[in-house]
């Protein structure tokens, strides 16, 4: 989308007390329309989980709640703050970037793919942010990011670079990289999916952990166990939009949509 595109005019679209909300949100790549009129909210220390099959829209979904992607219809608020875009003569049109980044703050991201810097050790990866974008000096960012490698349990592990590091240990450097900007709300976009099987219980529990500590999360995962024991909402997506959402126990017990119905059948014959 251009800088100057019209959008739509602007109204105040966000849910009272939401610490994240879309209403109406649409975004297309070229003919293909990947998210369509989307409606979701997220309250402060709630946890959701958004699962459904491959190309469903969950990341995109994720990506447009912090505007990595720019979404093309609707609106995002974070914390009541209109991200991505701005009143124009009554019409909206996109911020500049200093305005995003100071709208999605209080947003901390976790990858796939963790995107550690390879040439900086666990707790440089975890201080660099600290240093040049909260201003703190060397040694209390040092400080700072022992505290958060000591939360997911790799106090050990400080001076070692991400090529000494497992799978696991990498993510759970990414996890305490985005908690040691304080967020009050976590992104994580399939977490575990780029892990060997016996390194996904380490990054979960670390993420359960949070979940105990009243983080608010927005997580997209195939860990069904994980959606149903930790989740306090599960949000099933199909084609770009929103099927089903409700408590876990709803969710996975009792789904109404047929869609959802057969997408556990599958899950479930693949875990067998």
């Amino acid at each position: 989308m251009r800088a100057a595109e019209r959008v739509q005019p602007v109204e105040d679209s966000s849910v009272e007390g939401a610490v994240v909300s879309a209403k109406g949100l649409g975004k297309t790549f070229g003919d293909t329309e990947v998210l369509k009129d989307i409606d979701f909210s997220v309250a402060a220390s709630e946890v959701v989980c958004v699962i459904g099959p491959s190309g469903s829209g969950k990341s995109t979904l994720l990506r447009c709640l912090a505007f990595l992607e720019a979404y093309d219809a609707g609106s995002v608020h974070i914390g009541g703050q209109l991200l991505g875009y701005k009143d124009q003569g009554g019409m909206r049109v996109r911020a500049s970037e200093r305005a995003i980044d100071r709208v999605r703050a209080p947003i901390g991201m976790v990858f796939q793919h963790f995107h550690l810097w390879p040439h900086r050790t666990a707790l440089e990866n975890v201080t660099e942010a600290l240093r040049l974008v909260a201003g703190l000096s060397r040694r209390e960012a040092e400080k700072q990011g022992m505290d958060m490698l000591e939360r997911v349990g790799l106090v050990d592990r400080a001076d070692h670079y991400p090529e000494q590091l497992s799978g696991g240990q990498k993510q759970r450097v990414a996890i305490a990289r985005a908690l040691a900007m304080k967020p009050q709300v976590m992104y994580f976009d399939e977490p575990t999916s780029a892990l060997d099987p016996e390194l996904v219980g380490e990054v979960l529990e670390v993420m359960k952990q949070l979940a105990r500590e009243g983080m608010t999360m927005v997580i997209v995962t195939h860990e069904m166990g994980f959606a149903a024991h930790v989740a306090d909402r599960v949000v099933f997506m199909d084609a770009g939009k929103i099927v089903e959402s409700g408590k876990p126990e709803e969710v996975f017990r009792n789904p109404s949509s047929p869609r959802l119905q057969q997408f556990l059948n599958t899950w479930r014959e693949r875990s067998i």
